[in-house]
């Protein structure tokens, strides 16, 4: 895991991911890392935003402590997949899925669905590649102790330098 200057749980829902690309995804003892080479978004109230606006971070993560030691119990991952009979659902295993991720692939993350007093957490997202359908919608299920955000630094939304 790299070191940030920045982290937060993002109690007060001001960390936002939409429309953010994860470009890797790792796993280190029970924490699952998201790798985002442009970063997310802090709102313009974040109490460590102090552009006054809305903010982007650099190049940044999203560490997901894990609720059970095997990953493949805490995390479901689905792609939906086009056929002649309509949207046919994908499961696809965790591992799989990284490696699809670090090697040729982008996750954009649209929704977060996030429950009160629960540890199980809902991304809507899709993923990007180079050939054709070019995208496919996907969505990740994870049952998550903690979730932190980290960051080194802020930019204005619509910079990243």
């Amino acid at each position: 895991m790299n070191d940030y200057l920045y982290s937060d749980t993002n109690q007060k829902h001001d960390i936002f991911l939409h429309d953010c690309f994860c470009n890797a995804i790792t796993l280190q003892k029970n924490t699952l890392i998201f790798h985002f080479a442009e970063g997310f978004f802090l709102g313009k109230d974040h109490a460590l935003n102090s552009l006054d606006t809305l903010a982007y971070t650099g190049e940044s993560e999203m560490r997901i402590q894990l609720v059970y030691t095997d990953p493949d119990v805490n995390v479901t991952i689905y792609l939906m997949k086009e056929t002649e009979n309509g949207t046919c659902r994908q499961e696809i295993p965790l591992k799989e899925f990284m490696k699809q991720i670090c090697q040729e692939k982008q996750l954009e993350f649209l929704y977060t669905y996030q429950g009160i007093d629960t540890d199980s957490v809902l991304f809507r997202c899709e993923l990007h590649f180079d050939k054709h359908p070019f995208r496919r919608e996907c969505v990740l299920l994870i049952s998550a102790k903690e979730i932190s955000y980290c960051w080194n630094e802020l930019f204005p939304e619509g910079r990243t330098s």
